[in-house]
Protein backbone atom coordinates (compact mmCIF):
# COMPACT_ATOMS: atom_id res chain seq x y z
CA UNK A 1 0.00 0.00 0.00
CA UNK A 2 1.27 3.15 -0.95
CA UNK A 3 -0.23 6.80 -0.88
CA UNK A 4 0.84 10.42 -1.08
CA UNK A 5 3.97 10.82 1.28
CA UNK A 6 3.69 7.59 2.88
CA UNK A 7 4.34 4.02 2.12
CA UNK A 8 3.45 0.56 3.99
CA UNK A 9 6.82 -1.48 4.76
CA UNK A 10 7.05 -5.07 5.56
CA UNK A 11 6.73 -6.82 8.65
CA UNK A 12 9.02 -5.61 11.47
CA UNK A 13 9.35 -7.14 14.20
CA UNK A 14 9.84 -4.63 16.76
CA UNK A 15 13.30 -4.40 18.57
CA UNK A 16 14.65 -2.36 21.59
CA UNK A 17 15.26 1.10 20.16
CA UNK A 18 19.00 0.82 22.49
CA UNK A 19 18.20 5.04 23.74
CA UNK A 20 15.31 6.33 25.98
CA UNK A 21 11.89 7.74 24.32
CA UNK A 22 12.06 11.66 24.41
CA UNK A 23 8.57 11.07 24.93
CA UNK A 24 5.48 9.18 25.41
CA UNK A 25 1.78 8.75 25.02
CA UNK A 26 -0.01 6.70 27.56
CA UNK A 27 -3.70 6.02 27.92
CA UNK A 28 -6.24 6.47 30.87
CA UNK A 29 -4.59 3.69 32.88
CA UNK A 30 -1.22 4.92 32.56
CA UNK A 31 -0.50 1.81 29.70
CA UNK A 32 1.85 3.37 27.46
CA UNK A 33 0.50 3.38 23.75
CA UNK A 34 3.21 5.39 21.99
CA UNK A 35 6.73 6.24 22.17
CA UNK A 36 8.73 8.59 20.71
CA UNK A 37 12.72 8.55 19.39
CA UNK A 38 14.53 10.92 17.63
CA UNK A 39 17.69 9.96 15.26
CA UNK A 40 19.23 12.51 13.14
CA UNK A 41 17.41 10.99 9.55
CA UNK A 42 14.29 10.44 10.76
CA UNK A 43 11.51 10.16 14.33
CA UNK A 44 10.72 6.67 15.11
CA UNK A 45 7.22 6.95 16.50
CA UNK A 46 6.20 3.04 17.71
CA UNK A 47 3.10 1.95 19.01
CA UNK A 48 4.04 -1.49 20.96
CA UNK A 49 2.91 -4.54 19.44
CA UNK A 50 1.05 -2.73 16.86
CA UNK A 51 3.61 -0.42 14.25
CA UNK A 52 6.49 1.46 13.83
CA UNK A 53 6.48 4.66 11.55
CA UNK A 54 9.71 6.51 10.34
CA UNK A 55 9.13 10.48 9.65
CA UNK A 56 11.60 11.52 7.76
CA UNK A 57 13.29 14.74 9.05
CA UNK A 58 13.24 16.83 6.12
CA UNK A 59 10.88 15.38 3.67
CA UNK A 60 8.49 14.33 6.68
CA UNK A 61 7.56 11.20 4.28
CA UNK A 62 6.58 8.30 6.18
CA UNK A 63 7.63 4.28 6.54
CA UNK A 64 5.17 2.09 8.26
CA UNK A 65 5.90 -1.57 9.62
CA UNK A 66 3.31 -3.52 11.37
CA UNK A 67 5.13 -5.82 13.93
CA UNK A 68 3.37 -8.74 12.67
CA UNK A 69 1.42 -10.04 9.90
CA UNK A 70 -1.96 -9.38 10.63
CA UNK A 71 -1.42 -5.90 11.39
CA UNK A 72 -1.85 -3.88 7.90
CA UNK A 73 -4.84 -2.56 8.93
CA UNK A 74 -4.26 -1.57 12.53
CA UNK A 75 -1.04 0.19 10.72
CA UNK A 76 -3.31 2.24 8.85
CA UNK A 77 -5.80 3.31 11.39
CA UNK A 78 -2.94 4.95 12.89
CA UNK A 79 -1.34 6.33 10.17
CA UNK A 80 -5.09 8.34 9.58
CA UNK A 81 -5.55 9.22 12.93
CA UNK A 82 -2.22 9.62 14.70
CA UNK A 83 0.37 10.39 12.25
CA UNK A 84 -1.05 12.30 9.68
CA UNK A 85 -2.04 15.13 12.51
CA UNK A 86 1.24 14.49 13.66
CA UNK A 87 3.04 15.55 10.87
CA UNK A 88 0.26 18.25 10.11
CA UNK A 89 0.66 20.27 13.49
CA UNK A 90 4.48 19.96 12.40
CA UNK A 91 3.45 21.42 9.41
CA UNK A 92 1.93 24.12 11.24
CA UNK A 93 -1.29 23.04 10.60
CA UNK A 94 -4.06 22.17 13.42
CA UNK A 95 -5.22 18.66 13.73
CA UNK A 96 -6.71 18.20 17.40
CA UNK A 97 -7.95 14.76 19.13
CA UNK A 98 -11.78 14.23 18.79
CA UNK A 99 -14.96 14.13 16.50
CA UNK A 100 -16.91 16.31 15.02
CA UNK A 101 -20.94 16.43 14.02
CA UNK A 102 -22.85 18.71 11.67
CA UNK A 103 -25.76 20.46 13.07
CA UNK A 104 -28.10 23.23 10.79
CA UNK A 105 -25.27 23.71 8.64
CA UNK A 106 -22.39 24.41 11.60
CA UNK A 107 -19.48 21.68 12.73
CA UNK A 108 -19.42 20.79 16.58
CA UNK A 109 -16.85 19.30 18.16
CA UNK A 110 -16.11 16.83 20.54
CA UNK A 111 -13.06 16.29 22.25
CA UNK A 112 -11.79 14.62 25.44
CA UNK A 113 -9.42 11.84 26.74
CA UNK A 114 -9.61 7.74 24.97
CA UNK A 115 -13.05 6.35 25.85
CA UNK A 116 -14.53 9.72 26.30
CA UNK A 117 -17.51 8.71 23.91
CA UNK A 118 -16.47 10.89 21.22
CA UNK A 119 -16.51 8.28 18.05
CA UNK A 120 -19.75 6.93 20.03
CA UNK A 121 -21.48 10.59 20.02
CA UNK A 122 -20.47 10.79 16.15
CA UNK A 123 -22.27 7.58 15.30
CA UNK A 124 -25.32 8.73 17.82
CA UNK A 125 -25.86 12.00 16.41
CA UNK A 126 -25.21 10.20 12.20
CA UNK A 127 -27.85 7.60 12.44
CA UNK A 128 -30.05 10.48 14.28
CA UNK A 129 -29.61 12.58 10.70
CA UNK A 130 -26.92 15.07 11.83
CA UNK A 131 -24.15 13.94 9.40
CA UNK A 132 -20.35 13.79 11.05
CA UNK A 133 -17.08 14.52 9.76
CA UNK A 134 -14.73 12.65 11.33
CA UNK A 135 -14.67 10.59 14.69
CA UNK A 136 -11.10 10.77 15.56
CA UNK A 137 -9.05 14.02 14.54
CA UNK A 138 -10.60 17.23 13.60
CA UNK A 139 -8.48 18.95 11.01
CA UNK A 140 -9.37 23.02 11.44
CA UNK A 141 -8.47 24.74 8.70
CA UNK A 142 -8.59 28.68 9.32
CA UNK A 143 -9.86 31.08 6.37
CA UNK A 144 -9.76 34.56 5.95
CA UNK A 145 -12.05 36.58 7.34
CA UNK A 146 -14.03 33.47 8.52
CA UNK A 147 -14.64 31.68 11.39
CA UNK A 148 -12.23 28.28 10.97
CA UNK A 149 -14.07 24.94 8.96
CA UNK A 150 -13.59 21.80 9.97
CA UNK A 151 -12.85 19.60 7.10
CA UNK A 152 -14.06 15.92 6.62
CA UNK A 153 -11.61 12.92 6.86
CA UNK A 154 -12.36 9.42 5.86
CA UNK A 155 -15.76 8.01 6.04
CA UNK A 156 -15.07 5.71 8.02
CA UNK A 157 -16.20 4.71 12.54
CA UNK A 158 -14.19 2.84 14.32
CA UNK A 159 -16.53 1.26 17.16
CA UNK A 160 -16.60 -1.60 19.58
CA UNK A 161 -19.21 -3.95 19.30
CA UNK A 162 -21.62 -2.68 21.97
CA UNK A 163 -21.37 0.96 20.29
CA UNK A 164 -21.82 -0.65 16.62
CA UNK A 165 -24.92 -2.92 17.95
CA UNK A 166 -26.98 -0.18 19.82
CA UNK A 167 -26.18 2.23 16.65
CA UNK A 168 -26.81 -0.31 13.75
CA UNK A 169 -28.47 -3.52 15.18
CA UNK A 170 -28.72 -6.46 13.01
CA UNK A 171 -26.92 -4.57 10.11
CA UNK A 172 -23.48 -5.09 12.05
CA UNK A 173 -21.02 -7.67 10.57
CA UNK A 174 -17.68 -8.41 10.68
CA UNK A 175 -17.48 -6.36 13.90
CA UNK A 176 -14.47 -7.36 16.48
CA UNK A 177 -15.64 -7.80 20.06
CA UNK A 178 -12.81 -6.47 21.90
CA UNK A 179 -11.28 -3.96 19.37
CA UNK A 180 -12.28 -1.05 17.59
CA UNK A 181 -13.63 -2.26 14.02
CA UNK A 182 -13.69 0.02 11.08
CA UNK A 183 -17.63 0.85 9.59
CA UNK A 184 -18.51 2.50 6.91
CA UNK A 185 -20.36 5.91 6.29
CA UNK A 186 -23.98 5.22 4.61
CA UNK A 187 -27.12 4.67 4.93
CA UNK A 188 -27.49 4.35 8.61
CA UNK A 189 -24.75 6.59 9.29
CA UNK A 190 -24.68 9.99 6.62
CA UNK A 191 -20.89 11.41 6.18
CA UNK A 192 -20.82 15.31 5.76
CA UNK A 193 -18.08 15.12 2.91
CA UNK A 194 -17.69 18.89 2.73
CA UNK A 195 -16.44 21.13 5.60
CA UNK A 196 -18.46 23.38 7.63
CA UNK A 197 -17.74 26.45 9.56
CA UNK A 198 -16.83 25.69 13.39
CA UNK A 199 -19.65 27.05 15.48
CA UNK A 200 -18.55 25.60 19.50
CA UNK A 201 -16.03 22.89 20.78
CA UNK A 202 -17.84 20.20 23.81
CA UNK A 203 -15.21 18.97 25.95
CA UNK A 204 -16.05 15.68 28.02
CA UNK A 205 -16.09 14.60 31.15
CA UNK A 206 -15.63 11.68 32.68
CA UNK A 207 -19.15 10.20 32.57
CA UNK A 208 -19.79 10.81 36.12
CA UNK A 209 -22.88 13.12 35.79
CA UNK A 210 -26.48 11.78 36.99
CA UNK A 211 -27.84 13.74 33.70
CA UNK A 212 -26.79 15.80 30.44
CA UNK A 213 -24.65 18.75 32.31
CA UNK A 214 -23.09 21.79 30.37
CA UNK A 215 -21.39 24.61 31.07
CA UNK A 216 -19.50 27.45 29.45
CA UNK A 217 -15.49 27.49 29.74
CA UNK A 218 -13.71 30.75 30.65
CA UNK A 219 -10.93 31.21 27.43
CA UNK A 220 -8.04 29.80 29.87
CA UNK A 221 -9.82 26.91 31.28
CA UNK A 222 -10.70 26.20 27.19
CA UNK A 223 -7.37 26.65 26.41
CA UNK A 224 -5.98 24.22 28.91
CA UNK A 225 -8.63 21.69 27.50
CA UNK A 226 -7.31 22.26 24.16
CA UNK A 227 -3.64 21.62 24.80
CA UNK A 228 -4.86 17.86 26.25
CA UNK A 229 -5.74 17.01 22.94
CA UNK A 230 -3.32 18.32 20.47
CA UNK A 231 -0.49 15.94 18.65
CA UNK A 232 2.70 16.81 19.36
CA UNK A 233 5.69 15.61 17.18
CA UNK A 234 8.37 17.09 19.11
CA UNK A 235 7.84 18.14 22.59
CA UNK A 236 11.56 19.71 22.93
CA UNK A 237 11.02 21.94 19.52
CA UNK A 238 10.62 25.24 21.17
CA UNK A 239 9.56 27.55 18.19
CA UNK A 240 7.20 25.05 17.34
CA UNK A 241 5.26 24.61 20.11
CA UNK A 242 5.13 28.39 21.24
CA UNK A 243 3.60 28.69 17.20
CA UNK A 244 0.95 25.65 18.14
CA UNK A 245 0.26 27.25 21.23
CA UNK A 246 -0.74 30.32 19.71
CA UNK A 247 -2.84 28.53 17.65
CA UNK A 248 -4.78 26.89 20.38
CA UNK A 249 -4.80 30.20 22.14
CA UNK A 250 -6.60 31.99 18.93
CA UNK A 251 -9.14 28.88 18.62
CA UNK A 252 -9.80 29.15 22.62
CA UNK A 253 -10.29 32.96 21.75
CA UNK A 254 -12.98 32.56 18.69
CA UNK A 255 -14.72 29.67 19.34
CA UNK A 256 -17.15 29.13 22.34
CA UNK A 257 -16.14 26.19 24.38
CA UNK A 258 -18.13 24.25 27.05
CA UNK A 259 -17.84 21.49 29.40
CA UNK A 260 -19.96 18.47 28.77
CA UNK A 261 -20.54 15.32 30.77
CA UNK A 262 -23.29 12.82 30.53
CA UNK A 263 -24.26 9.27 31.87
CA UNK A 264 -22.38 7.17 29.43
CA UNK A 265 -25.54 4.59 28.68
CA UNK A 266 -26.49 4.14 25.31
CA UNK A 267 -30.68 4.30 26.26
CA UNK A 268 -29.58 7.99 27.44
CA UNK A 269 -28.06 8.92 24.16
CA UNK A 270 -31.00 10.66 22.38
CA UNK A 271 -31.46 12.61 25.17
CA UNK A 272 -27.95 13.68 25.02
CA UNK A 273 -28.11 14.59 21.54
CA UNK A 274 -31.07 16.55 22.07
CA UNK A 275 -29.84 18.49 24.91
CA UNK A 276 -27.05 19.07 23.08
CA UNK A 277 -28.80 20.33 20.24
CA UNK A 278 -31.15 22.57 21.90
CA UNK A 279 -27.81 24.29 23.54
CA UNK A 280 -25.95 24.30 20.04
CA UNK A 281 -29.11 26.24 18.47
CA UNK A 282 -30.16 29.00 22.06
CA UNK A 283 -26.25 29.71 22.17
CA UNK A 284 -26.29 30.49 18.13
CA UNK A 285 -29.34 32.76 18.97
CA UNK A 286 -27.50 34.83 21.65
Amino acid sequence: METEGWQLGPVRPQQPVGLPPYDRWTDPDGETIGEFYRFVSHFLVRFPDRADFEIAAGTLDVRAFPAEEGLEEVTDSLFHNAIVPLVGNYRGQLHLHGSAVVIDDAAYAFMGLSRRGKTTLAGAFAAAGHPYLTEDVVVLQHREGEACHVQPTRPVLRLFADSAQHLLGADVEGVDDEAKSPVQAGGRLPFASRSFPLAGIYLLGPGEAEDVQIAGLAEHTALAELMQNAFILDVEDKPRLRRHFALLAGLAAETPCYALDFPREYEQLPQVIGSIIAHARNERTK
